[in-house]
């Protein structure tokens, strides 16, 4: 049970969803009066609650000094105004609270010897410069050192770490999670790169906007393309959102772009800026001008380009379960098993998949054979390989079956049974491969990894040959699912 947890947690995560659900066996009730409820407003910002943040006292130690100024950076007003309050003034100007941030779980242990304190605490991850959570490795512990000094009659603050040291209930209350859209290889799928901002500080349409045309992390570079060309930049560093109409003014040479780079930047752009619960509409100019792109009106609505939904699904798209050695396709009313070898009882599958258009499937039987057939009216299953330890099998974006064999690792089989084994670089030693799952945009893959006792959740990407086709899953990450 806990693995197919974890690969349901695997498939959640790489299809674009942030977290998993508090509970997965919330009760549905099934009884009584249908009643319309209230409205619920989920803009964000109404939730949000702002820190009072404390100024220093007369006659505090060094050790409150330390925990005040802790307290107090958890407020972003005036560029953490009052924690600043606790510096000196040659610290102050010093301090780079947007370097990164330290998160760290619980409450931190603060001691002093003098006038040097030190915080220790429990690291679960680090915001960097651009944004992106980096989840700690297991048991990592953070250390924070502060030397004091006197300044007048009360203590300050001299040295300190650069950037904020903030407890996870801090970063929940004080940051949100956006994503910030590239294409896939194709230019046929956005790929979302999640990035932390504050609540408060800069605009969220501003910072979202520099995120998007400073290009992707350094993680999924490798595997996403951007619409914008080289070069392009804010005409006007600021992006104001006025009647729910977001404004961007690009540099004046994005005139010179061509329909279809027009097309895929106001793509990035309407997807990326959408996300913000008072857009309705985005606004592109180029150096004061309209920027026009055939087929879509000024200001853009933020459902202007479904065709590039990430979240997206077939129209055809169903359930599917394993019934009496058939595969069964759920429906709304009645469910029935699919057409072809596949319902028909001729294999009983133990694990298998359905590709992305509802076509084709694919099953693990019990003698471990890989079995492949169409979703078809007398469509026959074909026996791909026989006889190996095999997970259960994935389609990818490209309708190739992705397996983990337990002696050889990740195989990418093709549709006629052509089987390329797939290199997956940066595990830890001594780990073991459990389970893959290749994102429907074809540029990453989620990966359940077995180290002694414990399981854990990674994420690659995919890195392609020239050809295409994938060649390996590097520079896994391990993923938080709280």
């Amino acid at each position: 049970m806990r693995n197919f947890m974890i690969f349901l947690a695997a498939t959640m995560v790489i299809t674009g969803c942030g977290s998993l659900p508090a509970s997965l066996t919330a009760q549905v009730p099934t009884t009584g009066p249908i009643q319309q409820g209230a409205q619920v407003n989920l803009d964000r910002k109404d939730q949000f609650i702002r820190v009072i943040a404390r100024s220093p006292r007369d006659g505090m130690t060094p050790t409150q000094i330390v925990q005040g100024f802790l307290d107090a950076s958890a407020s972003f007003d005036g560029d953490h105004a009052v924690a600043r309050e606790y510096l000196t003034g040659s610290a102050n100007s010093r301090w780079l609270p947007g370097l990164q941030v330290s998160v760290y779980d619980g409450a931190a242990v603060v001691t002093s010897s003098g006038s040097s304190v030190t915080l220790t605490a429990s690291q679960t991850g680090r915001i960097d410069e651009i944004g992106r959570y980096v989840v700690a490795s297991p048991g990592q512990d953070l250390r924070g050192s502060f030397q004091l000094v006197r300044d007048g009659t009360q203590w300050r603050i001299d040295q300190l770490p650069q950037g904020l040291l903030l407890s996870a209930s801090d970063v929940d209350r004080a940051y949100r999670s956006f994503a910030v859209y590239f294409f896939n290889p194709s230019f046929s799928a956005l790929v979302p790169d999640a990035r932390m901002i504050p609540v408060l500080g800069p605009g969220q349409g501003t910072t979202l906007v520099r995120y998007l045309l400073d290009g992707p992390s350094d993680w999924l570079a490798p595997a996403v393309r951007t619409g914008f060309p080289d070069g392009v930049g804010l005409n006007i560093e600021s992006v104001p959102i006025d009647g729910g109409v977001a404004r961007v003014d690009l540099k004046s040479s994005v005139l010179l772009a061509d329909d279809g780079t027009r097309e895929a930047l106001s793509q990035q752009l309407v997807w990326t800026l959408g996300q913000l619960s008072d857009v309705t509409s985005v606004e592109i100019t180029a150096g004061g001008q309209q920027l026009v792109v055939p087929g879509v009106s000024s200001p853009q609505p933020v459902d202007a380009w479904p065709k590039v939904n990430p979240d997206a699904l077939p129209d055809n798209s169903s359930g599917y379960v394993a019934r009496s050695r058939s595969v069964v396709r759920l429906g709304t009313t009645t469910d029935r098993a699919v057409p072809g070898d596949a319902g028909s009882g001729a294999v009983s599958f133990l694990r298998f998949a359905i590709d992305r258009l509802s076509t084709a499937v694919a099953g693990i039987d019990a003698d471990g054979t890989l079995w492949r057939g169409a979703i078809a009216e007398d469509a026959p299953l074909l026996a791909l390989t026989r006889g190996e330890a095999l997970a259960a099998p994935v389609f990818d974006a490209d309708g190739n079956i992705w397996v983990v064999n337990a002696l050889t690792g990740l195989t990418r089989v093709d549709r006629i049974g052509r089987r390329a084994e797939v290199d997956v670089a940066g595990l830890p030693a001594e780990s073991s491969l459990l389970a893959a799952v290749p994102s429907r945009d074809g540029t990453r893959c989620a990966l359940i990894v077995q180290t002694a006792v414990r399981t854990t959740l990674y994420v690659g990407v995919i890195v392609r040959a020239t050809a295409g086709a994938p060649m390996a899953v590097a520079d896994p990450i391990r993923v938080e699912t709280r």
